[in-house]
């Protein structure tokens, strides 16, 4: 292989007639005096880049995305550009071999010049013909007289014998015979396809059409005029300019292709996708091409004259550029992050599936499933502790999800308010500039905190350092903040989920409370008055039967089931009935004596004892006393029922500042955790015959009051009822 200096390059056709040996005379001379350095290195940059180009813009169409979008033709016309632009890059460094092997390789590339010089135009015809007849379909019925577009390849078997004879030949001279043809079909077929476009421009339905036929049409005869004056005019009258023109002409065909890539990624004229890898790869091998025929010459020389290493110099400047641009140090950190580390692509996949999980959304209860989801942040991104903080109006915590040692409530809500103060999203020690920032980092080992505000969810997410005190890097940040949207879009999904039931059980209830209104009034009148003359008379029979009639103990049942349904119709009239303005005054203690002194006879039969503590306080509250002594009724009704016998009621009246307490606690079995969540909700009940309507009267009562209620229930312990009434 020869040195650089010493290469020329390859032209792109031959004059004819008279002319042709004035030429091959003057390329000959030209052979002798070699080209400057630095034109040959202009010549290899330049054809480099061009294979580049082609091989990215090839690549992309090929792509299986892609190719339902790519008509055949395109395909070929970018090919038969690569197979130019590579062959003639790869002459052009073998222009001058003498070994066997390289003269086969260069016989090889002046070949496929040969194929992409004569599928060029072929190509174009048969593009510009297919686009008027079938349109932008990209995969229209096959038809085989378009292959008579590409019968000028049948002259590439005699091209090539004559390339495989003189391997060292000059190309130009090689292909000689076949230059005036040639020029004659470029021409021609540039211009009927530049007519083809030219009609097309307004035809065609695609955004940026007219400007981009219109650029074609007068890029391929400006293309024909270059040609023609090229082979004719410049190389004949300026012989010692002849290879910066046969440059030009050389790669002209990168210009149709640099407006059809910028069609397509400016406009989206085709829908391709466009890998990065390839635009990347591009990048670096035009840069690679830049420094080896561009500036290794002058480094070397400076070498030489300075004595001064400038690889090192070159090496110093990249990491420089590197350092100091952050989008290029970005790049390069994701590429060495990828090719050093193994985790990259697992923790890209693992966060994947765990949004994927969260999407679909949340198992209840909501606080273990948040307790799993921060779990497996902590093991995904192998930090010590992690933990997510929700928060209500005025900063108040309504709910939080910790794994391992994370920072209390206060921390939590310390760091939400510097990271808003911040303004930035994800606080990190690097980015933190307040001192106290820097300062709760530190201390709480934090690593970062990111905040989400979703509508009207706001949070914090917190995780703690990695192994050996590491911190995360930017590829975890990443990741982490499209994690917190994930969660913030779920969490709030499932809070209007959560609100829609609660709203479509409250229109069930309210639909059921008022059917039952109506039917109360009904069973007022049809069975009040019944229920009441059952009962006269059976008190009537058991009197005049005495207590030794064998029927004396069937009519005591009788009256105890009508004294029972009595007290059933009693609720549903309570439940029914309107509330009593609360514009009256009562003594609650007063009250409690005398549902004591009714009730007491109930707790002697059950073997319940009441145990009370009142103060000497006989204080008053704003209260109907009707609908106060039903509240006492029903709760120390229902604690007398839920403790049996040997079973201990206990009844306390205290005041407390500008409230009177009451407070009911029985030692029965308790409540269920399920019962307690509705307790105060109609139909809810854990009596086998109880209609679930009494604690729902309390509850409905106490709102009406003004007032408030607590229940305590431990299961196996008892049950406390506090009523806290104002004054």
């Amino acid at each position: 292989m020869v040195h650089r200096h010493s290469v020329r390059r390859p032209a792109l056709c031959e004059v004819t007639g008279s002319s042709r040996g004035a030429m091959t005379a003057t390329l000959k001379t030209h052979h002798v005096n070699r080209l400057p350095l630095m034109f040959n290195d202009l010549q290899l940059f330049s054809l480099g880049a061009a294979a580049v180009i082609d091989t990215v813009l090839l690549m992309a169409l090929i792509e299986r995305p892609n190719r339902r979008h790519v008509a055949i033709w395109m395909i070929v016309l970018t090919a038969a550009a690569w197979l130019w632009h590579s062959g003639s890059f790869v002459h052009t460094l073998l222009v001058e071999a003498t070994h066997a092997w390289p003269l086969r390789v260069n016989a090889l590339s002046m070949t496929a010049m040969s194929v992409g010089v004569l599928l060029m135009p072929s190509s174009m015809l048969h593009g510009a013909i297919r686009l008027w007849h079938t349109g932008v379909e990209a995969k229209p019925r096959s038809d085989a007289r378009y292959w008579l577009c590409y019968l000028p390849l049948f002259a590439l078997g005699p091209m090539a014998r004559n390339l495989f004879a003189d391997p060292s030949g000059e190309y130009l001279t090689l292909v000689a015979p076949f230059t005036t043809s040639f020029v004659f079909w470029l021409c021609a077929t540039n211009l009927i396809a530049a007519a083809t476009f030219w009609r097309l421009r307004r035809r065609v339905a695609l955004s940026q059409a007219t400007a981009f036929f219109r650029g074609m049409a007068g890029m391929l005869c400006g293309l024909s005029v270059l040609v023609v004056f090229v082979v004719f005019v410049a190389v004949p009258q300026w012989p010692e300019q002849a290879e910066a023109w046969k440059l030009i002409a050389s790669l002209s065909p990168v210009l149709p292709a640099l407006l059809f890539a910028y069609h397509v990624v400016r406009f989206g004229f085709v829908p391709l996708v466009l890998e990065r890898t390839l635009v990347y790869s591009a990048v670096l091998a035009a840069a690679f091409l830049f420094h080896h025929f561009a500036l290794a010459d002058v480094t070397n020389r400076l070498s030489e004259q300075l004595r001064v290493d400038f690889a090192i110099v070159e090496a110093v400047a990249a990491a420089a550029l590197i350092v100091s641009y952050q989008p290029l140090r970005q790049r390069v950190a994701e590429a060495l992050r990828y090719l050093l580390g193994s985790r990259v692509a697992g923790v890209r996949e693992q966060t994947r599936q765990l949004a994927a999980r969260m999407s679909e959304g949340i198992e209840p209860p909501v606080d273990h499933w948040l307790a799993a989801i921060i779990e497996e942040v902590r093991i995904l991104f192998g930090v010590e502790h992690a933990g997510c903080w929700l928060f209500g109006d005025s900063d108040r915590i309504s709910g939080s999800a910790t794994s391992g040692k994370s920072l209390s409530g206060e921390q939590a809500i310390a760091m939400q308010q510097l990271v808003t103060e911040s303004g930035q999203r994800v606080l990190t020690r690097f980015v933190a500039t307040d001192p106290a920032a820097q300062s709760l980092l530190s201390t709480t080992g934090t690593s970062a905190a990111i905040t989400f505000d979703h509508r009207d969810l706001c949070g914090l997410l917190v995780l703690g350092r990695k192994q050996f005190n590491q911190e995360l890097d930017d590829e975890s940040l990443s990741s982490l903040v499209l994690l917190t949207e994930q969660l913030a879009v779920t969490l709030r999904n499932a809070r209007l989920q959560q609100d829609r039931l609660t709203a479509e059980r409250r229109a069930l209830r309210q639909e059921k409370l008022s059917t039952l209104g109506l039917l109360a009034s009904s069973i007022a009148h049809e069975i009040k008055n019944p229920l009441s003359s059952i009962r006269t008379i059976s008190t009537v029979m058991a009197e005049d039967l005495g207590a030794d009639s064998p029927h004396a103990e069937d009519l005591r049942l009788i009256i105890s089931e009508i004294d029972r349904l009595a007290a059933t119709t009693r609720q549903l009239l309570e439940f029914a009935r309107p509330a009593p303005a609360a514009n009256g005054s009562c003594v609650p203690r007063e009250l409690l004596d005398r549902t004591l002194r009714i009730l007491r006879h109930l707790a002697q039969q059950k073997g319940v004892r009441l145990e009370t503590t009142f103060d000497d306080d006989y204080a008053a509250v704003r209260a109907d006393p009707e609908s106060l002594g039903e509240i006492f009724f029903n709760l120390l009704s229902n604690s007398i029922d839920a403790v049996g016998t040997g079973g201990v009621v206990r009844v306390s009246c205290r005041t407390d500042s500008n409230v009177v307490v009451v407070q009911i606690h029985d030692t029965g079995a308790g409540l269920p955790p399920e019962v307690q969540d509705h307790l105060f909700e109609p139909f809810v009940t854990t009596k086998l015959d109880g209609t679930g309507l009494g604690l729902y009267i309390v509850g409905r009562r106490i709102r009406e009051l003004g007032a408030e209620i607590r229940c305590e229930s431990t299961p196996g312990e008892g049950t406390s009822f506090e009523v806290r009434l104002p004054k």
